[in-house]
């Protein structure tokens, strides 16, 4: 009964973090750091792949529970994000823009 207890605080929790915008842009970075979309192997260098490898499982670990927490938020933080660098990327092409009219 404690586990579940322990379980139902923990998916509680995450539901509070990903509930906010800073909350998920945290996340995002900390599953971006871990590396879940790339593999960990590093060619000839066993300790380097082993230290990706550790990084990945703890992403991956995160990213079970939120998905668990809070089903479909990895795709609505990962679309947040796109927005994001699409805007400033529209930022950056409107000031290039304005440099080369002048």
């Amino acid at each position: 009964m404690k586990s579940t207890t322990l379980q139902q605080r923990n998916v509680c929790d995450l539901q509070t973090v990903v509930s906010t915008v800073s909350g998920r842009r945290v996340l995002w970075r900390v599953l971006q750091a871990a590396q879940i979309s790339q593999h960990g192997f590093v060619p000839g260098d066993s300790s380097a792949t082993a230290f990706h490898c550790g990084q990945k499982s703890i992403g991956l670990f995160l990213l079970h529970e939120l998905e668990e927490a809070a089903p479909g938020i990895y795709a609505q933080m990962r679309a947040e994000y796109m927005a994001e660098i699409e805007a400033a990327q529209k930022e950056i092409d409107r000031k290039n823009e304005e440099l080369t009219h002048e």
